[in-house]
């Protein structure tokens, strides 16, 4: 079964049908097929009244009316291939947004509703993690039930603020009925309030108060959810049924402290995940200091220490060890946890890019969390990993229908579509990110970027590093980005400014600005960037370089076969001078990660081992090497070959010029 197949029912002739017609009418095809029949008709009147008049043969107008009539096909062709924009003719491919348009209404599944962020009514501002707890249970008991499509969490969290317009909500999110609610707990006394609402009418379709002893809380989450089951009519099978009886934890003060772990963890392109997992652990470590069958607890800590152990903040293998003993011991205490199976595949890809298992656990989890965003966003980050670039975006797009204003997922999306250089679908998910959350400042960087590749035009990311606010630098993440970028632009002046502003020991690395000398996802030290821009001003950089390489061997010492480690050794080996140690780790890390077990890092990895080549005196391998990547979707781009310094002594070469077209 194809991956769409697998999350998606066919859609019906009559609705294909329908799709089609507004296909039709979005593409201008109506406009032209009357503007074509009129022009013709005036020209056919013509020539059937004026060619007489000049003794034109008749000939002449059975030509005619036979060149109108082959015309109109071929005109209706390319009013379905061509648009004319402000910008000239472009293909109507470049101006699709990258997911299917916003579903109609008369689209939108009946049984099918979002669960909006209840109001917290209680004089203790505190109990506001209570409250967001009390919603996260009743949305998570809901979106376990398969014959209903529900909203994931983070596109919800965003529809705090009172004077909601449910309509719009609605329409936004794709649903057809909306919970929302409120909550007020005083004393050992809790009170929830809920209301069913019709999202199209703006119908009531039931509302109930529950007033009960706070010990009865999760009673009351399972009845309501069943509430809401039956009054959208859904279908329910004994286990999910069962389901909805189990209590995440019995202890309240335990699952607050998991809720406030748990909002740390979501990326949101607004923090420093390695920042964010500190927090969270220790919430976690009393949450289950408090309840140590707490499931879903020992979930997120497996997935925060998978994590630490994948972006480089800790690649000591004990790391790792936790992850799979957090990860085990859910699944101990919850057999068919649909999050353990989650922190499972992540750990199998995590810890040794074990596609197959974690593909595997991710079908389980797929079974039991049938709207959970994160299992088809997951298969797809993998798929990409696996080469299948067409299948990823499949599966992106799933998570994007199930969470639609969730910022990761659209980063995900926005990703992939980039590597395939297919930039205008990427700009378009973009800029739509940036739209729901403009305090995400690494979108925009994001979108100046593609301009980066594309055509080698730093102007873009430098006017939108000059609007990201001067306290935002998740992980020196945007550091890294300036610093780069002048570097590129040959302003050593500038490069140390943006360096000495930044105070931290290590950067991150996301993605952006230009592939060479870059490892995606892995940090490096401080002295590694003022080696290069001591190197490039022409001094001396051997201390620089020398003290970034022991941070390296560090690394290496607790995880001697990480390729990205060993790449980075070789890039500070050929700065050194040390031309056989630098090209043998190079190698030797490519030989660990080659293009075949991974197509994302693969590229990225043999673009370095290029780089290293280069700085050795060692143009031909640095060619040969370039060859093989540049038109992969996670190769070099022409785009950055025309402004990476890295390639300066390669530039003249016919071969490396013909790179660039």
């Amino acid at each position: 079964m194809s991956p769409q197949r697998s999350y998606q029912q066919a859609p019906s002739r009559g609705a294909a049908l329908k799709q089609f017609f507004v296909e039709l009418k979005r593409r201008k095809v109506y406009r032209v097929a009357v503007a074509y029949i009129v022009v013709a008709w005036v020209l056919v009147q013509v020539a059937t009244q004026v060619f007489p008049f000049f003794e034109i043969p008749n000939w002449t107008i059975r030509l005619v009316i036979v060149a109108l009539c082959l015309g109109f096909p071929i005109a209706i062709i390319l009013a379905w291939a061509y648009d004319l924009t402000p910008s000239g003719i472009k293909r109507t491919a470049e101006l699709l947004p990258a997911t299917a348009p916003a579903t109609a209404a008369t689209d939108v599944p009946d049984k099918s509703i979002a669960v909006l962020p209840f109001e917290n009514l209680s004089d203790d501002r505190e109990n506001a993690f209570f409250a967001d707890g009390v919603h996260d249970d009743i949305l998570s008991s809901l979106a376990r039930i398969a014959d209903l499509k529900v909203i994931s969490r983070t596109s919800v969290q965003q529809y705090r603020t009172a004077g909601r317009n449910l309509r719009e909500i609605g329409e936004a999110l794709g649903v057809a009925h909306i919970l929302e609610g409120t909550v007020r707990r005083a004393g050992n006394r809790v009170r929830v309030n809920a209301q069913l609402i019709n999202a199209r009418t703006d119908a009531h379709v039931w509302a109930e108060t529950f007033d009960r002893e706070l010990t009865d809380l999760f009673a009351i989450q399972s009845e309501l959810a069943e509430r809401i089951v039956r009054a959208l009519r859904a279908k329910i099978s004994p286990s999910e049924k069962a389901r909805l009886q189990v209590p995440p934890t019995t202890n309240l003060e335990a699952h607050d402290l998991y809720v406030r772990a748990r909002d740390f963890f979501r990326w949101s392109g607004i923090g420093d995940p390695h920042e964010n997992g500190e927090k969270a652990l220790p919430l976690l470590d009393r949450a289950l200091a408090l309840d140590p069958q707490f499931a879903l607890a020992h979930c997120l800590a497996s997935r925060i220490h998978s994590e630490l152990f994948w972006f480089g903040y800790d690649k000591n293998p004990e790391r790792l060890a936790k992850a799979w003993r957090s990860a085990e011991t859910a699944l101990k205490i919850h057999p068919d946890m649909g999050e353990a199976r989650v922190a499972l595949a992540f750990y199998y890809y995590y810890a040794s890019r074990d596609y197959d298992s974690a593909v595997r656990e991710l079908a389980r989890a797929q079974r039991a969390l049938p709207n959970e965003s994160e299992v088809p966003g997951a298969l797809g980050i993998i798929d990409r990993r696996r080469g299948h670039w067409e299948e990823a975006i499949v599966h992106l797009e799933r998570a994007r229908q199930l969470d639609p204003r969730n910022i990761s997922a659209l980063w995900n999306l926005s990703e992939t579509l980039t590597y395939l250089r297919r930039y205008a679908e990427a700009d378009q998910v973009l800029e739509e990110a940036a739209a729901m959350s403009p305090t995400a400042h690494l979108i925009p960087l994001a979108r100046a970027d593609l301009a980066l590749r594309k055509a080698g035009d730093p102007g873009p990311l430098r006017k939108a590093l000059d609007r990201v606010p001067a306290d935002f630098d998740p992980g020196g993440a945007v550091t890294t980005i300036a610093v780069r970028l002048a570097l590129m632009e040959r302003d050593y002046d500038e490069a140390a400014r943006q360096l000495q502003g930044c105070a931290q020991g290590k950067f991150t690395d996301f993605g952006l600005g230009g592939f060479a000398g870059a490892l995606d996802d892995y940090t490096v030290s401080r002295e590694w960037y003022v080696g290069l821009i001591a190197r490039a001003r022409g001094h001396d950089a051997t201390g620089a370089f020398e003290a970034a390489r022991e941070a390296v061997l560090s690394d290496l010492s607790r995880s001697p076969d990480a390729p990205k480690a060993l790449v980075m050794l070789g890039l500070l080996e050929a700065m050194l001078g040390r031309t056989q140690e630098a090209i043998a780790a190079g190698r030797r890390g490519v030989e660990l990660l080659p293009i075949a077990a991974d197509a994302l890092d693969g590229p990225l990895l043999a673009t370095n081992l290029a780089v290293i080549y280069a700085q050795s005196g060692e143009p031909e391998l640095a060619l040969e090497e370039l060859e093989q990547v540049v038109r992969l979707p996670g190769g070099p781009t022409p785009g950055t070959l025309r402004i990476e310094p890295q390639w300066d002594s390669l530039r003249e070469d016919p071969r490396f010029q013909k790179l660039l077209a």
